[in-house]
């Protein structure tokens, strides 16, 4: 397994339990606009969290593209912050420049480049212990 599918193994179950975690509190049909610890959310937002948790999975199982998707998919993140500090993101519950949404998706997704570019696809062995 390489360090680029390691990442996104680790970005699925991040994205899919904020999704979930998300749901949690929201439910599914609501419009209801709330947070997270500190981070907004609403059904919306916890259905792009649940694809985007999905897209790192099926990467993660195709080595052959995984380095792509993590780069692609980090591009998507920064898109998301520049959006969201624009205002542009309010009917996923990011509304303003302040919203601590936007600097995760900064942070994730320039690690989330960081990871694909940089890293060799060197596969390494798992051992069972």
């Amino acid at each position: 397994m390489t360090r680029n599918q390691i990442f996104a193994y680790a970005s699925a179950a991040i994205y899919f339990a904020a999704g979930i975690i998300g749901f949690a509190v929201t439910g599914f049909t609501s419009e209801h606009h709330t947070k997270v610890l500190i981070l907004a959310v609403n059904p919306m937002h916890n259905i792009v969290h649940l694809v985007l948790g999905a897209a790192w999975l099926g990467a993660a199982m195709m080595p052959s593209i995984t380095r792509i998707a993590n780069v692609v998919l980090g591009i998507g993140l920064l898109a998301a912050f520049v959006l969201g500090v624009s205002g542009a993101l309010g009917f996923l519950n990011i509304h303003s420049i302040g919203e601590p949404d936007n600097y995760l998706h900064l942070v994730y997704g320039a690690l989330s480049i960081l990871v694909g570019w940089k890293l060799t696809d060197t596969a390494r062995s798992v051992s069972p212990n």
